[in-house]
């Protein structure tokens, strides 16, 4: 006979009968923890922050976030904590306004989702605890449109010329670094491949998000996509894919967010812990230490090679996410799996007012085809040009502007700042607002540049005539750097 290690035998088990009679809004336990793993990439991110780079401000706030991050994690089934949580990061998101990052504008949404639902609760019953059903069921929709939103625009937005060039397209950016110690990350099948893959990964996801039947399919999919893209070390993923984990958590069936949450609970069970959370929270610290002097030794034997602060720490991030991503990819695929061929079941119907949430997302990243910001609009790594009244996108001869923003672009010739200057030396350009913006933020730094065929030699905030932004301007809108040569090459 064989004998299996006890966690293999507690976590691989079916549910029993006594997980059955669990509430089904015990799911909410599984997205509060993850949530908060999720919410502690986003905030580790900010390492310039956390460091007192921007201020003494800025960094409570970044502390704050990782307190209430630690406190959800030991106590995930407090609602309270949940919700404190969600207005901390929340607040952080409308302090730094405006925000470039497309993940951390999806969470701000699925923040602002957490306090509306929540407040509305505790308004009607005065008590969230016992509305905890309701809560769940609304939050899932929420949860289920942001993702579907996300993979609609993940789409749509790469419908261009250049993201289906193989020497200029994103998926090959990410397809080589992950393809390199291989050899392949120059093989012409690979690369259209990564192109058609990021496409066929997309579709099957937002099609599984309302195929119930067969849900697993596009969650596994996605799961390992997910999963994937940050060991590339291309960019921080770390944020962006736990969060789409935390979403997962809540968009698939609730047996299925309950038997994570049994599983979860019953690895976590083998240490003798008095706090669950406790010994997740160890883990998880002996782990980024782990890899943290691995980061460090890496550095010290890399010679001649140039690796920053940042960059030791993002490598810790990336082993940590390794591991912690990777047993949440293994114990979620696993409960998807045995919930196979799931029976959808109905639910109760929800206000219309749950849905302008994501609602509001959707129609917001159309921002780049009608003039306004072409930041934070999911348009992230797609090779997407709106800019100068023209487009590379397949389905617009013209972008249909309704606003004049991205009309008038300037190519950056040279400046006294080392940015700007970089930008010059990749030829690359500014739209007016963005670089008028960056003038009242430097005012005793000059920048050359070509505008509507009028060279501009040395200008400042003091000698150029600029155009005072309202405040919404200010806080709502921010452009990316525009290629001034074609093909667009990836960026951010």
């Amino acid at each position: 006979m064989t004998l299996q290690p006890t966690w293999i035998g507690a976590v691989g088990r079916r549910l029993t009968s006594a997980d059955a009679d669990v509430p089904a809004s015990d799911g909410l336990i599984s997205f509060s923890v993850m949530w908060a793993v999720a919410l502690t990439f986003s905030a580790v991110s900010h390492h310039g922050s956390l460091m007192l780079a921007n201020g003494l401000v800025i960094a409570l706030i970044e502390y704050a976030v990782l307190a209430s991050c630690v406190a959800l994690i030991l106590q995930p089934r407090r609602l309270s904590l949940l919700a404190i949580l969600a207005a901390a990061m929340a607040a952080q998101y409308v302090f730094r306004l405006p925000v470039a990052s497309n993940n951390q504008t999806i969470a701000f949404f699925m923040n602002l989702a957490i306090m509306t639902i929540v407040s509305v609760a505790w308004l009607k019953h005065g008590d969230v605890e016992t509305t905890r059903a309701e809560i769940y069921e609304r939050l899932r929709i929420v949860a289920r449109l942001l993702l579907a939103t996300m993979y609609f625009y993940g789409i749509f937005h790469k419908i261009n010329v250049d993201f289906l060039d193989p020497d200029a397209s994103c998926a090959v950016a990410l397809y080589k670094p992950l393809t390199h110690a291989f050899g392949f990350e120059e093989s012409l099948i690979g690369r259209y491949g990564s192109i058609a893959a990021t496409f066929i990964v997309e579709t099957i996801t937002i099609v599984s998000l309302f195929w119930r039947r067969y849900f697993a399919v596009g969650l596994i999919v996605g799961l390992v996509f997910h999963y994937i893209i940050p060991i590339s070390a291309y960019s921080w993923y770390m944020d962006f894919s736990s969060l789409v984990f935390a979403l997962y958590t809540l968009s698939v069936p609730r047996e299925v967010s309950i038997a994570f949450y049994s599983r979860g609970r019953a690895l976590l069970r083998q240490v003798p812990s008095p706090l669950t959370g406790g010994v997740a929270l160890v883990g998880l610290g002996v782990l980024f230490v782990a890899a943290t002097l691995l980061a460090t030794l890496l550095r010290e034997q890399a010679g001649d090679l140039a690796i920053t602060d940042r960059m030791a720490w993002h490598s810790a991030w990336i082993v940590v996410w390794a591991v912690v991503g990777g047993v949440v990819m293994v114990l979620l695929s696993w409960a998807a799996l045995e919930a196979l061929p799931y029976r959808p079941v109905g639910a109760p119907r929800q206000p219309l007012w749950v849905y302008a949430i994501p609602a509001v997302l959707f129609v917001t990243c159309l921002s780049p085809y009608l003039g306004l910001k072409t930041e934070s609009s999911i348009a992230m790594f797609s090779n997407l040009h709106t800019e100068g009244g023209t487009t590379n996108h397949l389905l617009f001869a013209r972008p249909p502007y309704i606003a004049g923003y991205q009309n008038e672009v300037a190519t950056i010739t040279g400046s006294s700042n080392a940015t700007m200057q970089s930008m010059a030396d990749r030829n690359l350009g500014m739209v007016r607002f963005q670089l008028e913006r960056w003038m009242v933020y430097h005012p005793s730094d000059w920048v050359s540049f070509t505008l509507d065929g009028q060279r501009f030699e040395r200008a400042t905030a003091s000698s150029f005539p600029l155009r005072p932004p309202s405040f919404l301007e200010r806080r709502l809108l921010v452009f990316k750097p525009v290629d001034v040569s074609r093909p667009k090459m990836c960026t951010h």
